[in-house]
């Protein structure tokens, strides 16, 4: 019996993902709930776990960087693999024609390249080279013949002469990094956002610090039991309404390899700073091999950003919607800081908040501010 392996559906905004890696090769015997491909979206690259058993029959996507629409067949498993599949397979014949069309297109431009003016400008004969990399070359006042081809054959392309010669080429974006570019160029258009910076005195702060324990640590901590009070900043905005979260949910903002995701951790007001410590190096080291799964993400309802440890003294950083606050936090630095007439050295870090105006006010983002700085100080 055939059963059908499709793209899935990881998340509610996923629309379409890159399978990055088959976990088993055609043939190969799969279990149900074995691990089958890996699957690169918009956040993060997810390994998926087969709905079946039985052998892996047919692979009609290999991995790659061709997105691909989620619930969209990708491939076959079978009881074995004499059993025939289906013949009419959209993907399957969407790749025959590519691969053809790419065919003619090469074989065209190669006699376009006999014909494109012969050898010229002390071009060696039958150099193998699309006409508009001879032209690329020409204007350049590049050598072709020393250049070599990448394309089919060693045939030289324009990439290949923009590469000789030192120029910029343009690259597509992958999927998270056009996801990034969507969702941020929309919070800016969309969230009316307004600043407030408060300095934090993080000298009593510092004798929380351990071994085990990050100033990040301490600053999520502290956010999330600022929250508790200044509740209104705990909030979604979607739909023209103000959504008031029942959780305390902190993403975190964290670097990958293409971008940045925003794991979160679950209520972080009831959880104690060994607890959000754990958490947070269970991040870093799914970080690593860009490996969450898609709950990883879920139910934010507030973000901090931390690039302190970058030697950042402050920034502003962009809404991540529908939440309504964002706290970006800058290194600390030994300040010389005037108390009781007198001058001492103390460990000052700068902090900034974002907030979306149609749902927070200043006095309630500012509520929220002090309650933090109060909070790290004491």
């Amino acid at each position: 019996m055939i059963k059908e392996i499709k793209m899935p559906k990881l998340g509610e905004t996923m629309e379409e993902g890159i399978i990055s890696k088959w976990l088993k090769n055609e043939g190969d015997r799969v279990s149900k709930g074995e691990a089958l491909f890996e699957v690169s979206t918009d956040k993060a690259n997810f390994e998926v776990e087969s709905l079946a058993s039985g052998l892996l029959r047919k692979i009609l996507f290999p991995a790659g960087e061709k997105p691909i629409q989620v619930i969209k067949v990708i491939g076959y498993i079978a009881d074995s693999m004499d059993e025939v599949i289906p013949s009419e397979i959209e993907t399957g014949t969407a790749v025959k024609k590519e691969k053809l069309t790419t065919v003619i297109e090469d074989k065209i431009d190669q006699k376009m390249s006999g014909i494109d003016s012969g050898t010229s400008d002390g071009e060696v004969a039958g150099l193998a080279a699309s006409p508009a990399a001879k032209r690329l070359a020409k204007e350049k006042g590049i050598d072709i013949n020393k250049i070599k081809g990448t394309g089919p054959g060693g045939r030289i392309t324009e990439k290949d002469v923009e590469k000789a010669g030192g120029g910029e080429t343009a690259g597509q974006l992958s999927g998270m990094r056009k996801t990034i570019a969507q969702r941020m160029s929309r919070s800016k258009q969309e969230v009316p956002h307004f600043y407030l910076e408060v300095e934090i005195d993080m000298t009593g702060a510092s004798r929380r610090k351990t071994a085990g324990i990050t100033y990040n640590d301490i600053v999520i901590k502290a956010a999330a039991k600022a929250l508790e009070q200044a509740t209104g900043v705990n909030a979604h905005f979607t739909n023209n309404s103000i959504i008031q979260m029942k959780e305390i949910n902190i993403g975190v903002a964290v670097s990958v390899q293409d971008g940045l995701v925003v794991p979160v951790i679950k209520n972080a007001d009831r959880k104690t700073l060994e607890q959000i410590s754990s958490e947070m190096l269970e991040i870093k080291n799914k970080a690593r091999s860009n490996k969450f799964a898609p709950d990883d993400f879920s139910n934010g309802t507030f973000t901090v950003s931390n690039l302190g440890g970058f030697g950042i003294d402050s920034f502003i950083a962009i809404i991540n919607q529908p939440q309504v606050g964002i706290l970006a936090v800058g290194g600390i630095k030994e300040t010389p800081v005037v108390a009781d007439n007198q001058v001492a050295i103390r460990k000052i870090m700068k902090v900034c908040g974002s907030f979306d105006h149609r749902a927070v006010d200043g006095a309630m983002a500012a509520e929220f501010l002090v309650l933090l700085k109060k909070i790290l100080e004491n």
